[in-house]
């Protein structure tokens, strides 16, 4: 008896190891062909490469100069605060294919990094198993952010490292790291709001501080006049960014629903849908700050819930901001992480809803995308907004959560 039984768990172990090495075969050749791809065929690490190139000549005309003359604007260019194209000088060192791979590789060691960190907060210090599993939740976005070669990854861990460094208590090196997201990608003022309703005072003053000094920085080196006409064109520039149509938040899915809505006269009635959309989405976002505020309202009991309220301002920085393309919802891995931390420590109706919020994102981002291949396929799955929703029914569970935990604790 006990030889068979021996025998049986013999080969469990050997179709479990079988298994995990048939795994890591498959995973490292998608992230070789991954590679790959970001360092040959990547869309936005040229422009990163040609406008640092541009700075190192001495040539800081880095927006397209259809932004200050009012012409057509080209959809793809640099978006970001001057400064941070002095930051990306160091890759203008190096031909663009070993620069786009040296991205690539920095960014999935950010990666792994900011999987750890998460982990840790959750309460999963095990390794990488929490992480691995929540990547493969959320792959379907952050391949598309990696085949890309976009920064938002770098973004991501910039606003992770600030939450995990200010509640340890520090407060310039997070208002750095979080200054540095906001020139990059604005939405994460939604963080500095958060940290704000959670009486982080100093790290506030400092954020804004470090951001005034991000803002002129570049001033030594162009002019002040130059900066200011740079600070300009960035601004409009960003402005222009809402009306493009791979738009995947709340604004671009009532714009959808605008332009397909059945109208007698849709010329005429073109400029009145536009001013309906703006009105419905800003009485919409309204109601999504009113909701979130009574959800974060009170102090989070615990690591946990923090890291879930953290989760919550993530979320809703991609459902209200005025443009959201498909691969920023890379940043769903970090409610990903929160929520199989919760399946870790906690039980019944609260593991019943993680499971919820992760099968909705999986669905949404990953498993669904593969059922509706090919391009007409994929433009109609896209049309309906289904990232938009995915990420509607994630704050709902998320939010669900953190009101249920907070109202345990004060219970007794």
């Amino acid at each position: 008896m006990s030889d068979k039984l021996l025998t049986v768990v013999t080969q469990a172990v050997s179709w479990r190891r079988g298994i995990a090495g048939i795994m890591l075969i498959v995973g490292l050749g998608g992230l070789g062909a991954l590679g790959w791809q970001a360092s040959t065929r990547s869309v936005d690490f040229p422009i990163y490469h040609r406008v640092a190139s541009q700075v190192l000549a001495g040539d800081y005309e880095i927006y397209p100069a259809e932004v200050y003359d009012g012409g057509d604007v080209p959809p793809h260019g640099f978006r970001y605060l001057p400064v941070i194209a002095f930051l990306f000088v160091p890759v203008a060192l190096l031909p663009l294919p070993v620069a786009a791979a040296a991205f690539f590789v920095l960014k999935i060691a950010v990666l792994a990094w900011t999987g750890r960190t998460v982990a840790g907060d959750a309460g999963a210090a095990n390794g990488y198993t929490v992480p691995l599993i929540a990547l493969a939740i959320v792959a379907g976005y952050v391949a598309e952010e990696m085949r890309y070669g976009n920064a938002h990854l770098l973004v991501v861990a910039a606003m992770v490292f600030a939450y995990h460094r200010v509640r340890r208590g520090a407060v310039w090196t997070p208002a750095l790291a979080l200054a540095l997201a906001i020139a990059t990608k604005i939405t994460p003022l939604a963080l500095l709001g958060y940290f704000a309703l959670r009486r982080r005072a100093a790290v506030c003053a400092a954020t804004v501080v470090m951001l005034a000094v991000l803002l002129v920085l570049p001033a030594p080196i162009v002019g002040r006049e130059t900066n200011r006409r740079l600070l300009a064109g960035f601004a409009r520039y960003a402005v222009q960014k809402i009306d493009e149509s791979d738009n995947y938040s709340l604004r671009g899915a009532l714009d959808r629903l605008a332009a397909t809505a059945p109208s007698a006269a849709a010329g005429a009635a073109a400029g009145a849908s536009a001013a309906a959309v703006t009105v419905v989405w800003t009485a919409l976002l309204a109601l999504l700050g009113a909701a979130t505020f009574a959800v974060l309202r009170r102090p989070p009991p615990g690591a946990l819930v923090e890291l879930l309220e953290f989760s919550i301002v993530l979320v809703v920085m991609l459902i209200a901001s005025p443009h959201t393309q498909r691969r920023y919802f890379m940043q769903l891995f970090v409610p990903a992480v929160a929520l199989l931390g919760v399946l870790r420590v906690d039980a019944g109706r609260h593991r019943t809803a993680a499971c919820v919020g992760l099968a909705a994102t999986m669905a949404a981002g990953t498993l669904l995308p593969l059922v509706f291949g090919g391009r007409r396929l994929a433009l109609a799955y896209e049309s309906a907004s289904p990232y938009l929703w995915g990420a509607v029914v994630l704050l709902a569970v998320l939010s669900w959560i953190v009101l249920s935990m907070k109202r345990r604790q004060a219970s007794g």
